[in-house]
């Protein structure tokens, strides 16, 4: 039975588009994000390797100039990271996931930007971070890399400047906390507050980590974090501009990296998933209440059977030798973005990691890919 193209929810209308192939590879191609830059050209940030920690991350980059129905050869980017932010002029800033201590408590990274015009150049200089609350350590000594990455959605400030979010360890925790960022220009950043700690009280042994931002329609910032694999996601709010955060509660939708995207009228879009793979919507602005929107169902649909998505996460982790002997392939990582077209448009960017997350054999067909799939949100 073929999924419907136009599902309906209380109120509103979801509209599918057909899912657009960003890239395929046999190596590594996957964790993708999207940037929209103001004259409406879009890019895929798609991860090149592992899923390792590495000195140094590297990431394909691919631009469509067309709303997404097609997409450049990518170029290869190292210093790369999956979260951006957009300067004045309309360059995007793509912020480094790994940074390394610079000194006096500050760690930082070389960075990469793209024009207007679509040029892209790499800044030595990159960005920096301090004003932390408590010592930063390291990933691993060997790596040299600061125990705190850049993760998450960046947002204006009310009074001017950018709002982002890490994660990472401070010295002696074991639980993962997460930081809100504060920038006058996106390249130096401070510590503005702690949105949920290593003391959570939230179920998830990794703490809160991977998240995504927003701003409400009511001017409150909301965000939404992992606290691991197969556990719902936590929430939390705050009033004053990030300063201070109300308590962190869990939300239905689960488990790992949300993208949050807000439409016309306040109305809100969650993605992410493990298991399964998923869009939710909230129609009143509040975040409080989520419909769910099923992303395999409506991709296996439209797209032939080496190309499907295996919503159940949970065995992406057998050897490659169980998984062929089954056979069980096509799952995803779960990790999507969402970038608001329009007052009703959403673009959707998820990936299918053929083996789950082992390379592919030499002697099999399977391979990794990056989709990007419109949905039209309207109200009923």
């Amino acid at each position: 039975m073929n999924h419907p193209r136009t599902i309906r929810l209380p109120g509103l209308a979801v509209e599918f588009s057909e899912p657009v192939l960003v890239k395929r590879s046999r190596w590594y191609c996957w964790f993708p994000s999207l940037i929209r830059q103001p004259d409406g050209a879009l890019w895929a940030v798609m991860s090149a390797y592992g899923d390792i920690h590495v000195t140094d991350s590297f990431c394909y980059l691919s631009r469509s100039r067309d709303g997404g129905l097609t997409w450049d050869e990518p170029r290869l980017i190292g210093d790369a990271g999956l979260s951006h932010l957009l300067l004045p002029d309309g360059s995007a800033l793509i912020l480094p996931y790994y940074l390394r201590p610079r000194g006096d408590g500050v760690i930082g990274a070389s960075c990469n930007l793209i024009s207007p015009a679509g040029e892209l150049s790499f800044r030595p200089s990159g960005v920096t971070v301090g004003g932390w609350p408590r010592a930063v350590g390291l990933i691993s000594a060997e790596l040299g890399t600061a125990s705190f990455v850049f993760n998450g959605q960046v947002v204006h400030g009310e009074g001017g400047g950018y709002l982002t979010t890490l994660y990472g360890h401070f010295a002696g925790d074991r639980r993962y906390s997460l930081v809100l960022a504060e920038s006058a220009d996106g390249f130096q950043w401070r510590i503005r507050s702690v949105i949920a700690g290593t003391d959570c009280p939230l179920e998830g042994s990794e703490g809160p980590c991977e998240s995504a931002l927003c701003r409400l329609a009511d001017r409150r910032l909301m965000c939404v974090f992992r606290l691991a694999s197969f556990v719902p996601y936590g929430q939390a709010f705050s009033e004053d501009d990030g300063r201070t955060w109300g308590p962190a509660v869990n939300i239905p939708p689960m488990s790992v990296e949300p993208s949050l995207a807000v439409l016309g009228g306040g109305r809100l879009a969650l993605s992410g998933g493990r298991p399964g793979l998923y869009v939710w919507l909230n129609r009143d602005g509040r975040g409080r209440e989520w419909r769910a929107i099923d992303i395999v169902a409506a991709h296996n649909a439209a797209r032939p059977p080496a190309d499907h998505i295996d919503p159940d996460s949970t065995a992406c982790g057998l050897s490659v030798e169980e998984m062929r002997k089954r056979p069980l392939t096509g799952f995803s990582s779960c990790y999507t973005e969402l970038a608001a077209l329009d007052e009703n448009t959403l673009l959707l960017i998820y990936d299918r990691v053929g083996l789950g997350w082992h390379a592919i054999p030499d002697d099999c067909d399977e391979s990794k890919s990056v989709w990007a799939m419109r949905l039209r949100v309207t109200p009923e």
